[in-house]
């Protein structure tokens, strides 16, 4: 393989592990500053087929949309969580992010009312995380989670089954509430 060759695999896997979410060819491509997509899929090929050679912890993931993420197998994350920094969303953020994924599509006035007035500061900093979009429909502002939210959280893109998910990690986090007490 060419310097230069190591070097954009180089590039990528850095692009990939700071960014800490799934991106697109075509963004991952922008950044490489590479001609076609198909040389961004060639790239991911070569760096999982290094990882998978080396027997790393990480891999390179697809999600859909064409979309890739680098990230720990599944065998090394619960030994890693421990280890892990500060989670990505604090408390207050993260029950307003669940509100909006659980009752979506939502107004932002039913978000404020049902998460007091704080929300509309934890709903700007998920605008800029992407985790969420906010529509303007006549007076109102339409909120919904992004691909990335259920990315991050591996979830189904589907509403119906995301909710499902959503009640389901609700029940245990209750439970778990419960038997603290």
């Amino acid at each position: 393989m060419t310097d230069l060759g190591n070097e954009k695999i180089a590039e990528l896997e850095a692009v990939l592990y700071a960014s800490g979410r799934p991106l697109g060819l075509a963004t991952l491509c922008a950044h490489l500053r590479l001609q076609t997509e198909k040389e961004v899929s060639d790239l991911i090929s070569r760096l999982s087929e290094i990882y998978e050679f080396e027997g790393s912890p990480l891999e390179v993931r697809e999600v859909s949309n064409r979309r890739f993420v680098l990230q720990l197998k599944p065998n090394y994350t619960r030994q890693a969580r421990r280890f892990s920094m500060k989670p990505l969303l604090t408390e207050g953020p993260l029950r307003t992010l669940s509100y909006v994924a659980y009752h979506q599509p939502v107004d932002q006035k039913s978000v404020a009312e049902g998460r007091g007035s704080q929300a509309y500061k934890h709903l700007k900093m998920l605008d800029q995380m992407g985790l969420i979009i906010r529509e303007k429909m006549g007076r109102n502002t339409i909120i919904r989670t992004t691909p990335d939210f259920a990315d991050y959280l591996g979830l189904s893109q589907e509403r119906t089954i995301m909710r499902r998910q959503l009640r389901s990690m609700f029940r245990k986090l209750e439970v778990k509430e419960i038997e603290k007490k």
